[in-house]
């Protein structure tokens, strides 16, 4: 056990020393996957923010269905209970006459006028409704379908689907969003290429620079593992940097856009969200990862094309 640590020990040494050895094509290296991590992340932000404002936005999509003065409460019951039971709804909201007024009118208190015009005609103008929210979007209008059923004519005075400006502004977020995702994985994944070249050139000189060595090792017995081990470590630290830094960078964008729209609906939940110190952990970890597993793969790639080793 002892000497497998103290070979573990000079083949973590040997690979760092390496990664400082070609400082140019270290920091080309490093830069150009911090590029590609900083992209992969901000397009995971950015699906999230999307995803949360959409839903935030799909609040103000409901349908409305408004109630005949003269509605049997039997035949409500029976379209309350009916819309329940379907399996696209979310939640059902009964809005009494005297709600609705009430609603009318904070939402329009500035306008005298207009107020002054409702009481004229009296407090029981406005009709009693249904306000339903629905769970999936692309269903709201098989929700509203329920109540344009023939049994139902003769309590439901009118139907509306939410408000247009709003569903607007949720169809062009969630096409903002396929963008987002379709952009950055080809920006990812060109980067990501690009990166894994370099570190394969990069790893590709170190072998001929130390070939020499490499073939010393070889005649005095050294396995395969304890000459691949070096670069491994080498290819290991561009990732864990490339990571550390890449992370950095979007949390501080995080925190500096963030906190300046933190305090609107869309965006609150998001902010939140991405802030928890457990969430932070995990980005730190994931973009580790991912920057190991690219350096990992292209050092394999040269040891296997250059360092002509048989066996693993």
């Amino acid at each position: 056990m002892r000497r497998k640590l103290i070979t573990l020990r000079r083949i973590i040494i040997s690979g760092v020393h390496n990664f400082f050895r070609n400082s140019w094509l270290t920091v080309a290296a490093t830069a150009v996957m911090v590029v590609a991590l900083v992209i992969i992340l901000s397009a995971v932000v950015l699906n999230v923010t999307a995803r949360n404002a959409i839903s935030e936005l799909s609040k103000n999509l409901k349908v409305s269905i408004y109630l005949k003065d003269d509605a049997k409460p039997e035949a409500v019951g029976q379209l309350k209970k009916e819309l329940a039971s379907n399996q696209y709804v979310a939640e059902i909201d009964y809005i009494s006459k005297e709600q609705a007024q009430q609603q009318f009118s904070d939402s329009f208190q500035n306008d005298k006028k207009l107020l002054e015009g409702l009481a004229l005609l009296g407090g029981n103008t406005l009709p009693a409704s249904f306000e339903v929210s629905v769970m999936n979007l692309s269903k709201i209008n098989d929700v509203g379908d329920i109540p344009k059923k023939e049994m139902y004519k003769p309590i439901v005075d009118s139907i509306t689907l939410g408000k247009t400006d709003a569903k607007k502004t949720i169809d062009r977020a969630a096409a903002a969003q396929r963008f987002i995702t379709t952009a950055s994985i080809i920006a990812a994944s060109v980067f990501a290429v690009v990166s894994m070249l370099i570190i394969f050139n990069t790893i590709r000189m170190a072998i001929f620079t130390r070939s020499e060595e490499i073939r010393i090792m070889k005649l005095i017995g050294a396995t395969p593992g304890y000459i691949r081990g070096p670069f491994l470590v080498e290819s290991s630290m561009y990732g864990i940097i490339a990571g550390i830094i890449a992370s950095s960078v979007v949390l501080a964008a995080i925190f500096s856009l963030g906190s300046k729209v933190s305090s609107q609906a869309e965006f609150a939940a998001t902010f939140s969200f991405l802030t928890e110190p457990r969430i932070i952990a995990v980005m730190y970890i994931a973009a580790v990862l991912v920057g190991i597993l690219v350096g990992v793969i292209s050092s394999m790639l040269a040891m296997e094309k250059h360092l002509k080793l048989k066996y693993w």
